[in-house]
């Protein structure tokens, strides 16, 4: 029996992706005004046709109806009937967000609130002022003119395992049509099932059977529509038939010659899969990675070379499942980036400025978890750096800048991290300003001597804002300090730098996963501590001689003053004076230190596991991992290991490499 909640699940995911097809086919249609371009309009028509389509397939009317509007106002301009114009833009864009309203309704199996039926004849008022179109549904006026279609077609569908799989009901299609005020003749030809032995491979993506139909009353453009939402997972043939009499249906040879023989068209071999069962895979892959670590272990007890030779091939085949199982979770950060085309848009337009959006590394793959953690901060720096940096149109004119303003999102991959930067080229951050709220606010004293990072960072502070007035964009003290803490709760750092009147980038540092990483265990005491291995760069002695002592916070590393912190001392733990201590040399972004350890312990790889009660609250700590002993190892937050020693009052100043 189909399970038409599958159906359903997979409408409402791709239904999502059409939504955002649309929103952007409908920027780029504005970012030409006054000029046009067919292809674009063409795209955003597809859009809103397969949306319409494919609710109609899996019976959601509603939907049906409502884009049957979008869709015939994106047919005037089509037809260039309609000119294209910002107000008109700007309605189909309300539609669009009314359309993800309605799916999001349908995610979450609620009823649609009255406030969304109030906004829906709102825009189909708005709609009807551009295209002159009468509010009649889809299904009556598709009755309508299909009183007056008297052509009929046969079809021959034969559809792929792939479609069958996903849960398709293919009369589902037949009732789609039927609802157009087609009739609809069905046959099934199961007598083209092959012997198996005469199955080629490219047959097997196949269900060898047939569903014939002969469609009267319709249209092609139905017909196209009924089967738009499978086609790429099916064999579809559509041909007219042009006698009036009702013809007969033919059924093909039982064992068809070769060359008659049906074959994907372009079959993709691509499956969707939902995340929560990417993530129990995961899941199991970490306690995998503990097992083969405690496997290990006891190997090293056993002198067997045969099984010390088969651990170590299980341990290279848990690697390389390990490293195929998260590029499944890796997605492209532009799909991302895409969205705040829109959040620019509406921003600057409720601020009446002028600001172009300017993407770079789109390419750049992180993991899909950490994409959706950091949505919300992104679009907070975004709209924050519209609002509080970006000049007016008149005032950057009087400062020689063009009026359009220019807002940057670029990612790109370093030492082991995805780097994300918002930048923009307006006034920079006041500095006087921000160090006068914070002496009003008690962050400092007057007579605090501040450097101009430690001055930027200020706006970090929980409360914070130099906004003059309280907007629905800024002025409440609530953004930034949650940026930060968002942020971090991904293991993640966030920086700013800024010049005044050139522009402010805000520089968000993530690490690549947040499951399983490779380790470099090191020991303090008793203690065991993890360091992300992309984060070494070297081990070394801590030196007696040369100036260096036990006492003293730095070295000379080959003419760098190397600054370097004691996680004895961070702990609380006891030291070994036997025990000659190493220095581990860290690097995270620009900035160097060392980690003094009593004992070096090799590479880890390291399940990510979360802390307990008892170190949720413990700076410098960002999660556990087990052990193949059994043992607690802690992993540590290098990045904020550096930034609190960068940060008390004795500190040296880090190097930079």
């Amino acid at each position: 029996m189909v399970d038409l909640s599958e159906i359903q699940a997979v409408f409402i995911e791709e239904a999502k992706e059409l939504v955002l097809q649309f929103e952007e086919s409908l920027l780029a249609i504005e970012s030409i005004l006054p000029n046009s371009d067919d292809e674009i309009i063409n795209e955003a028509f597809r859009a809103a046709h397969t949306i319409k389509g494919s609710a109609g397939v899996v019976g959601y009317d509603h939907i049906v109806d409502f884009t049957h509007f979008v869709e015939a106002t994106m047919e005037l301009l089509r037809n260039h009937a309609l000119n294209p114009c910002e107000k008109l833009i700007s309605t189909l864009l309300e539609c669009n967000d009314h359309i993800n309203a309605l799916i999001k309704c349908l995610e979450s199996n609620e009823d649609f609130p009255p406030a969304l039926t109030d906004t829906e004849a709102g825009l189909l008022e708005s709609l009807k002022s551009y295209s002159g179109l009468q509010h009649q549904t889809s299904s009556e006026q598709t009755v309508v003119e299909n009183q007056e279609a008297t052509q009929s077609f046969r079809v021959s569908a034969q559809f792929y395992k792939a479609c069958m799989v996903d849960g398709f009901d293919p009369l589902s299609i037949i009732r789609y049509i039927e609802s157009k005020g087609s009739t609809v003749e069905v046959d099934w030809l199961i007598d083209e099932v092959p012997a198996l032995n005469a199955v080629t491979p490219d047959e097997l993506e196949l269900c060898h059977f047939r569903m014939q139909l002969e469609i009267h009353h319709s249209t092609r453009e139905d017909i196209d529509e009924a089967f738009e939402f499978i086609a790429a997972e099916s064999n579809i043939e559509i041909a007219p038939i042009e006698d009036d009499k009702k013809p007969t249906l033919v059924k093909t040879d039982k064992q068809p010659t070769k060359n008659n023989k049906v074959k994907p068209k372009n079959p993709e071999r691509m499956m969707k899969i939902p995340a929560q069962k990417l993530d129990e895979l995961v899941n199991e892959l970490g306690e995998l990675v503990i097992v083969s670590a405690a496997l290990e272990d006891h190997t090293k007890t056993i002198r067997d070379s045969a099984l010390t030779e088969i651990v170590e091939h299980i341990q290279q085949l848990v690697s390389d499942v390990q490293s195929s199982t998260l590029q499944l979770r890796m997605v492209q950060i532009g799909e991302t980036f895409n969205r705040f085309s829109r959040v620019v848009r509406d921003t600057s337009k409720e601020l009446e400025k002028q600001v172009s959006l300017e993407i770079m590394g789109a390419e750049t793959e992180l993991d899909k978890s950490m994409v959706e953690k950091i949505v919300d901060p992104l679009t907070h720096l975004v709209r924050n750096a519209i609002d509080h940096g970006m000049e007016s149109p008149a005032q950057r004119a009087d400062s020689g800048k063009p009026e359009y303003g220019t807002l940057s999102l670029k990612a790109f991959h370093d030492s082991g991290s995805i780097v994300i930067e918002i930048s923009d080229d307006g006034r920079g951050l006041d500095k006087e300003k921000i160090k006068e709220k914070a002496i009003q606010r008690n962050l400092i004293s007057p007579d605090t001597e501040l450097t101009d990072k430690e001055i930027a960072n200020l706006i970090f502070e929980p409360g914070f804002s130099t906004a003059e007035k309280v907007s629905n964009i800024s002025g409440r003290g609530v953004g930034m300090d949650v940026v930060r803490k968002n942020i971090e709760a991904v293991r993640g750092t966030v920086s700013v730098e800024s010049v005044e009147h050139q522009g402010t980038c805000f520089q968000l540092r993530l690490p690549l996963t947040m499951a399983i990483i490779d380790g470099f265990m090191v020991s303090v005491a008793d203690a065991k501590f993890v360091i992300p291995l992309d984060m070494v760069t070297e081990c070394i002695e801590l030196p007696l001689g040369n100036g260096a002592t036990r006492q003293t916070d730095y070295i000379n590393l080959r003419g760098t003053v190397l600054p370097f912190i004691h996680l004895s001392r961070i702990f609380d733990l006891p030291t070994n004076p036997k025990i000659r201590p190493s220095i581990v040399v860290v690097k995270y972004g620009q900035l160097r230190a060392g980690i003094v350890v009593d004992q070096l312990l090799g590479e880890f790889q390291t399940v990510i596991k979360p802390l307990g009660a008892l170190f949720e609250k413990m700076s410098g700590i960002s999660g556990s991992s087990i052990l193949g002993s059994g043992d607690i190892a802690l992993i540590l937050d290098v990045p904020k290991l550096i930034h609190d020693f960068a940060h008390e009052p004795e500190s040296r100043k880090l190097a930079n490499s």
